[in-house]
């Protein structure tokens, strides 16, 4: 007999192929508000983007990039490298997430932590979130609640970054925000509302598929969806950008890449090829702008 989770899981898939051959009849859609200068700080978020490169450095070379000083911590089990710089000018820490060659295997576990279980009383993807758990205690140890913290990382350090700023405001830090890269979804719609005041950017590449991700999950009985909180920019390589106040899910059809996680490695997901042209391009578009001019 087949038991009742095999049935919704062969639902589920079958809902993701269909979703995914009506949304390729369509045409990506360009959503949000074009060069979006008044929301959107490109020297800020280039800031941010480099620090989120530099993690994929060598701990030596970052170092000598950013100051002898700063910390570094290896999670062997997610594949998690922290960097913690609690002296940058003064002003806030950094904690900067590099992501993992792994996150497919990652990414294919659709199982949440779930709300009567989690200290967020929210679902939050299980993965993820025992990458976090695993370098709490370390990030803690060297966190001043008292002085502005930002948060970065790119891929599987933005989710780890956007949960890390969930779980520091509910552990009453008052000054944190982040802004991340090619980020996954890592909650559902009733959590992506608990966490929607947070201080979250999420950064977008136009034809990166990575932030669709995951799609639908199955648990406890019922199909889900996994949700994005936060306004988002999206960023092309022509150097045009687009600012949404929140994610546009049907902007782009991910199913044949949920269909093979393995071979998951888009150019627009890299942060040299992908992220910092595109970022730099809309700088230096937005300079030569005259004043007062509305994207075109």
């Amino acid at each position: 007999m087949i038991s009742p989770r095999r049935i919704l899981t062969m639902v589920t898939l079958l809902v993701i192929i269909l979703t995914g051959f009506i949304l390729s009849r369509r045409p990506q859609k360009e959503v949000g508000i074009k060069d979006d200068l008044e929301h959107v700080n490109l020297e800020r978020i280039i800031t941010f983007a480099e620090r989120s490169n530099s993690a994929y450095h060598e701990p030596e070379t970052f170092r000598q990039e950013y100051g002898s000083h700063v910390e570094v911590g290896e999670f062997p089990d997610s594949g998690l490298r922290i960097y913690v710089d609690s002296n940058s000018g003064g002003e806030a820490q950094w904690v900067i997430l590099r992501g993992t060659a792994n996150m497919p295997n990652i990414l294919a576990d659709l199982e949440f932590v779930a709300r009567d279980e989690h200290e967020l009383g929210i679902n939050v993807h299980a993965g993820f979130d025992l990458s976090l758990q695993a370098c709490m205690p370390w990030l803690l140890e060297r966190l001043d609640r008292n002085r502005p913290i930002w948060v970065t990382g790119h891929s599987l350090g933005g989710s780890v970054a956007a949960l890390l700023l969930a779980t520091l405001d509910h552990r009453g830090f008052k000054d944190v925000s982040a802004i991340t890269f090619g980020q996954p979804k890592c909650t559902d719609a009733h959590g992506a509302g608990e966490l929607d005041h947070l201080n979250l950017l999420r950064v977008v590449h136009d034809d990166d598929p990575v932030p669709l991700l995951p799609p639908i999950i199955v648990g406890k009985g019922e199909l889900a969806s996994y949700q994005h909180f936060g306004p988002e920019v999206i960023v092309k390589g022509s150097g045009h950008f687009y600012y949404l106040p929140e994610h546009s899910a049907d902007r782009m059809d991910i199913t044949s890449y949920w269909a093979d996680l393995a071979s998951l490695k888009p150019i627009s997901h890299d942060m040299v090829k992908g992220y910092l042209p595109a970022l730099k391009g809309a700088l230096a578009r937005a300079a030569k702008r005259p004043p007062n001019h509305e994207g075109s």
